[in-house]
């Protein structure tokens, strides 16, 4: 009897000493299913060392900043530990349209040129509801002189000093892949005839840009594009402002992004007279590699069908033997 308690004992010993690990790759699974749930992924990160890395990664992967209190807190994780920066690889920087907002330009003014230098494999940035003409030069310059390794920018409804402070933001970045532009504008206007003479500090005209899109945007935007660059190897082009008011410009655009171009989007939100002279331009037929043509927002029903005399004559131009 007294042997029988012995093994009972020596085999209960025995299993609470026994430790099981899951694999690495079966703990990432289990975690990437958390992955918008920061509740849960913080509780991931203090279960055990070995689920803390997959937690971390997620945690801070996509850091949205649109208050002090966020950017302060994530200015503390950086300088207290380091190890986290590469971690970061999307960042939101979001002004808000309230100009009273708690505390806005110390964030923004403070906040964001102190850790603009830590994120140093930063792949997409977002820039929201900014008037950067009104906040202390030393922002621009921490978007404009850190993320050498940005693919990916969007800007939406921001306000700069000048035309070349926003142009600087585009072309300094040299693997940018990806570009997202909607309601930007610029403070002062004299700089913008004379973009042409600008950027000679900026030799490589040679673009990595794979993707743009357009949203309702200046004209000077569409001509600086069309001109600024010497290729332009788009392959995917969204144009959401009225491009047959914008014909001209889009024309050259178009025939610079030549072959490259795979997939075009219009978005129509404005009617057009059948009488335009500008819906006789030439806009497609040096665009040979299309794949896909989409219109957007078109109403084809009676009475606004007859606005679109102009469709059929864009659709003539189609050239590319992958469209029937």
């Amino acid at each position: 009897m007294s042997s029988l308690k012995n093994v009972n004992t020596q085999y209960s010993t025995s299993f609470r000493s026994t430790k099981y690990i899951l694999p690495g790759e079966l703990i990432d699974q289990v975690i990437d299913h958390f992955h918008d749930d920061s509740p849960s992924l913080r509780a991931c990160c203090i279960t055990c060392r070995a689920w803390a890395p997959s937690a971390r990664f997620h945690i801070f992967h996509d850091i949205v900043l649109c208050d002090a209190e966020r950017a302060d807190a994530l200015a503390v994780h950086l300088e207290t530990s380091p190890h986290i920066s590469p971690l970061v690889r999307s960042l939101t920087i979001n002004g808000h349209l309230d100009p009273a907002h708690k505390r806005l330009d110390y964030y923004l003014d403070v906040v964001i040129p102190a850790i603009a230098p830590k994120l140093t494999r930063l792949k997409t940035l977002r820039v929201k509801r900014v008037t950067l003409a009104k906040h202390d030069p030393m922002v621009l310059s921490a978007l404009i002189h850190n993320f050498s390794t940005l693919q990916e920018l969007h800007i939406s409804s921001v306000t700069f000093n000048g035309f070349r402070d926003f142009a600087a933001l585009i072309v300094v970045h040299p693997f940018l892949e990806c570009l997202d532009l909607e309601l930007i504008c610029w403070k002062s206007v004299t700089m913008e005839s004379h973009w042409e003479n600008v950027f000679q500090e900026y030799p490589d005209l040679h673009s990595r840009l794979r993707c743009i899109k357009l949203h309702p945007i200046s004209l000077s935007v569409i001509d600086w594009l069309s001109s600024y660059y010497d290729v332009l190897p788009v392959h995917t082009l969204t144009q959401s402002s009225y491009p047959i008011y914008q014909a001209p410009q889009m024309a050259r655009l178009l025939q610079l992004i030549g072959f490259s171009l795979e997939h075009l989007t219009f978005s129509i939100y404005q009617f057009i007279s059948e009488s335009s002279e500008k819906t006789k331009m030439d806009l497609l037929s040096s665009n040979t590699g299309l794949r896909t043509l989409t219109f957007d927002s078109l109403l084809l029903s009676l009475p606004y069908a007859q606005t679109y005399a102009w469709l059929p004559v864009l659709l003539s131009q189609v050239t590319s033997c992958y469209i029937e």
